[in-house]
């Protein structure tokens, strides 16, 4: 019979799961519960690999539901989150979308180079960069564009290098694109720029490591990044690059 006394009893005396797991978390040691988070994420790896295709189907509804829970409503972590399922996963780790402690938005004031304070070889650089990088940036053509975007994102990286796969992608190149045409590229470009640089016995870039989306590419001087980090972010086609994070000038 529905609704009988009998089934509104079981339903009354049923545990609440959510307050069971919960309970039970709050109660673990702090050895208990990395022992659990251990086998919970082992439990998900042998999920992935027995059932994939519930766990591709449940896998970003949960990572989003936790996002959620956890920050509330952040649009630009959402947008981050997003782009990461799309695309951004093969070169980003996870915790590179997760908010810092500092902000991640780009400085709205960058100070400007004050070229009385850059020695020679630095002041000659930037006025080569002045004259590569000059007029409308709508209008340049994409050999000029692909180049201020990887010299921007190299220069704000400081010491820490870019992912190759980083690079193409905030080019607007395809994932079909990201082999060797993607590779390519990147390679004139830093070859392009390299070459402005040469006559005054300034090396940019370090030799890149790696292979792939994975190959890391860094200038070889960190003060050198620093200084073309300002003139980049002071340069009307600041808007060409990605958001992402100032180096400590």
């Amino acid at each position: 019979m529905n609704n009988s006394r009998s089934e509104r009893t079981y339903s009354k005396s049923e545990p609440d799961f959510d307050y069971y797991v919960a309970k039970k978390y709050n109660s673990k040691s702090d050895k208990e519960r990395e022992l659990y988070f251990q086998k919970l994420l082992d439990a998900f790896r042998t999920l992935s690999e027995e059932a994939p295709e519930v766990f591709d189907s449940i896998a970003p509804e949960m990572l989003q539901r936790s996002i959620w829970s956890w920050r509330g409503a952040d649009p630009l972590l959402s947008k981050k989150f997003n782009n990461w399922l799309m695309a951004d996963y093969q070169w980003t780790p996870f915790d590179d979308i997760l908010p810092k402690e500092r902000s991640s938005f780009r400085p709205v004031d960058v100070p400007p180079l004050n070229p009385a304070q850059l020695d020679e070889a630095h002041h000659s650089l930037i006025e080569s960069l002045q004259d590569r990088f000059r007029g409308d940036p709508h209008r340049w053509d994409a050999s000029r564009r692909d180049q201020f975007v990887i010299l921007g994102m190299m220069a704000t990286a400081g010491g820490y290098g870019v992912r190759q796969g980083k690079l193409i992608h905030s080019l607007g190149m395809g994932l079909a694109e990201s082999g060797v045409r993607g590779a390519n590229t990147v390679r004139a470009a830093k070859i392009a720029l390299s070459r402005l640089a040469k006559p005054f016995g300034l090396q940019l870039f370090a030799p890149a490591v790696g292979n792939g989306p994975e190959r890391i590419h860094m200038f070889n001087d960190e003060e050198l990044a620093s200084i073309i980090a300002r003139y980049v972010f002071n340069h009307e086609a600041s808007v060409l690059l990605p958001a992402t994070d100032m180096p400590t000038l």
